[in-house]
């Protein structure tokens, strides 16, 4: 006997319902074949008063933007006959308040599902939008960040899971009522109208809709939570499963709290990064509650963690996620707002202390400075040094397409929205610019005079390089692949604009990291990333990671052009000639982020913290030597990754009052450690020499 699986959050027919097509435009059986009534707002809102529901057929996101009073959400694109079905009543006429153009579709799919009774359509909802509060609003849904602060601060709170039995025996949310959908519109008067209403569902498509029919209903407090259980889940929470109960996490006071940081605790700062800058705790590491569950691997198990948040909740639910991976993690009680009401010292932000060093504006070419490097495992999309060549172009998403061509079996020309129907996936990789740290350079380098910023890490989501190579088919012939970005401008003698083009062998090209990436830390692609694509080449330098791509082309022989063959190559001469040799990989480097250069410190203990990365293989070690002294080990932080930073640190101490210098050498599993002095080239690339700060111990 075959078994149908339906996921009620993301489409596909009713248990029973008959498995036909629908065709817009198609009347179905018991429909009358007139045309559909187009309302206007009064005559909406007549229908209403006299018993009518009013369903809303968008997507959840035009929803929530706004939408007229009184409608309920019932998505095309979800369990659309089901959840129908749940707000409906045979009896009741119906009035589409959703786009004029997906009325008929709406008309048809209802009538299949058995309700016949659609009266009309409202006539322009534009100016109903946009007519004011009195006739549209609009709907909020709360973060998994914003329910954990909000449940700890709302005793009276209703948690309403409205997904079916079968789902909740897996799991729900701590302190959750379970009401199916199909029961709480029938018995909305379960809850308590005078207190506020938080649902969630799976994925969120059918908590809008119990939201949107409560909030019709006459519940003035409701909303739900975006992304549903899964985004709980998936950040790692606590979830009530009955064979599986989790014990909540042990709190710790400000002052406790302090006290486990001298005695070597890590402090997790798990806000978000605007949070994080307006004050933090000098020794915190940042890592957004969402990101928690990703990068656990990142954290240490050989030392205590105390979770901070704003006020205690996000925290909460962190520590007991963490303790149950295995972490002894305790919960800083009344978060940011105890530790300053404390009188525990707190780290603000000023201007200019953190975010980017703008080098030129046209283009920008901007580094990240290096008091913005500490904290995070990843970071903040506005702080993600900028490197460009030419203008940034603007691209219109809707007409963009990628050309895939050359030497291939099936030439490809893909939409943006072609690229988000495929299978994707998520890497973390530390880009680099080839130039950084050119300004070290003795004698000086051409080009611009990077410092050491020059370097950011982000998490990117999109499609496999490969995949569409496959997809596309190489042919035999082909030797290299050539990424073509929308960027373009005068360079050396040339008398016509230059594209910004570089190419990869077939081989590396085909390494399952590459990625065609559409999104950056969970959000679109920022322009001056590369919006609405870029190439990602994980452990080479950045020049390989094209930006705004348009094209890719399949050639029988090496690419020459002049970012391929002209720069970002190592030129140096040797016996009165000049070699080159290709910018690849990156050279392993450490950083050092805290202390910061010139910076007077008390003698005593002293922290010394930083990151190292290399494209050849993860980092093995990092050494720092204070003075002349000899070099000690560096502590690494987490688990070893092979394409991002590894962050370390040192706790020693320093007596001798003076000058004194602080330096750091990483060294990668394949055996390459970080000379004293750049190796020198004319175009100034990939100097990683040992890093010099400079301290002053009083």
């Amino acid at each position: 006997m075959a078994v149908e699986n339906i996921n009620p959050e993301a489409g596909g027919r009713r248990p029973g319902a008959a498995a036909r097509p629908v065709v817009p435009g198609e009347r179905p059986l018991g429909v009358p074949t007139r045309d559909l009534a187009l309302l206007s707002i009064a005559e909406v809102l007549s229908c209403r008063a006299a018993g009518a529901v009013l369903l809303d057929g968008r997507e959840p996101a035009e929803f929530t933007a706004g939408h007229v009073l009184g409608a309920v959400s019932v998505g095309l694109r979800g369990d659309f006959e089901g959840c129908a079905g749940a707000v409906l009543s045979a009896g009741r006429d119906v009035v589409l308040v959703g786009d004029a153009g997906i009325a008929a579709e709406a008309t048809v799919r209802l009538g299949h599902a058995g309700y016949d009774r659609v009266v009309g359509q409202l006539d322009d909802l534009a100016s109903v939008l946009t007519a004011g509060s009195e006739l549209a609003g609009a709907s909020s849904r709360l973060s998994i960040e914003q329910l954990a602060e909000l449940a700890r601060l709302e005793p009276t709170l209703q948690l309403v899971d409205v997904r079916t039995p079968a789902e909740t025996a897996r799991g729900t949310l701590p302190g959750a009522r379970e009401i199916p959908l199909a029961i709480l519109t029938k018995l909305p008067d379960a809850l308590d109208r005078s207190a506020p209403v938080l649902v969630y569902s799976a994925h969120g498509y059918r908590s809008l809709v119990a939201a949107s029919f409560l909030q019709a209903a006459g519940f003035g407090d409701v909303t739900d939570l975006a992304g549903g259980y899964r985004a709980w889940e998936g950040a790692g929470l606590r979830v009530v499963r009955e064979a599986a109960p989790r014990a909540a996490a042990p709190e710790v006071g400000a002052r406790t709290a302090a006290a486990l940081l001298d005695a070597g605790a890590l402090l997790l700062d798990v806000r978000e990064p605007g949070e994080w800058q307006a004050g933090h705790v000098a020794q915190a590491l940042l890592l957004p509650m969402g990101q928690v569950a990703r990068h656990r691997s990142d954290l240490p198990r050989d030392r205590q963690v105390v979770v901070v948040c704003r006020s205690g909740g996000r925290s909460a639910a962190v520590a007991e996620a963490l303790r149950a991976w295995g972490f002894d993690a305790v919960n800083l009680s009344g978060g940011m707002t105890a530790w300053a009401v404390a009188g525990l010292p707190v780290v603000t932000t000023g201007p200019g202390s953190v975010g980017l060093v703008v080098h030129r504006t046209r283009p920008l070419n901007c580094e990240t400075s290096i008091p913005a490097l500490i904290g995070g495992v990843i970071m903040p999309n506005a702080r993600f040094y900028v490197r460009n060549h030419f203008e940034t172009p603007q691209l219109d998403p809707a007409s963009w397409r990628l050309e895939v061509s050359g030497l291939v079996e099936r030439p490809l020309r893909l939409s943006l929205r072609d690229l988000h129907h495929m299978r994707s996936e998520t890497l973390m990789a530390t880009l680099e610019c080839a130039g950084n740290g050119r300004s070290g350079f003795d004698p000086p380098a051409d080009g611009e005079q990077w410092q050491l910023g020059a370097v950011s890490t982000a998490e990117w989501t999109g499609v496999p390089l490969a995949e569409i190579l496959d997809r596309a088919g190489l042919t035999p012939q082909a030797v290299e692949i050539v990424f073509r970005g929308a960027d373009q401008g005068n360079v050396g003698e040339a008398a016509d604009p230059t594209r910004f083009e570089r190419s990869l062998p077939v081989t590396d090209a085909g390494h399952p990291g590459s990625l065609l990436a559409y999104a950056m830390n969970g959000e679109p692609l920022p322009l001056e990333h590369g919006y609405p694509l870029r190439l990602i080449v994980p452990g080479w330098y950045a020049v390989a990671s094209v930006k705004w791509l348009t094209e890719i082309e399949a050639i029988g022989s090496s690419f020459t052009g002049f970012f391929q063959a002209k720069r970002y190559v190592y030129e140096t001469e040797r016996d009165g000639t000049v070699a080159c040799e290709p910018v690849r990989l990156q050279q392993v480097r450490s950083v050092i982020t805290q202390p910061s250069a010139g910076q007077e410190i008390p003698a005593g203990d002293l922290v010394v913290r930083g990151v190292a990365w290399s494209g050849a293989a993860p980092i093995d070690k990092v050494e720092v030597s204070i003075g002349s002294g000899p070099w000690q080990n560096a502590r690494l932080i987490g688990q070893r990754h092979r394409h991002s930073w590894q962050w370390w640190e040192l706790l020693t101490q320093i007596d001798s009052p003076g000058q004194t210098t602080l330096r750091a050498r990483a060294t990668d599993l394949a055996g390459r450690t970080q000379p004293d002095r750049p190796h020198w080239n004319r175009l100034g690339y990939g100097g990683n020499a040992v890093q010099n700060v400079p301290l002053l111990i009083r």
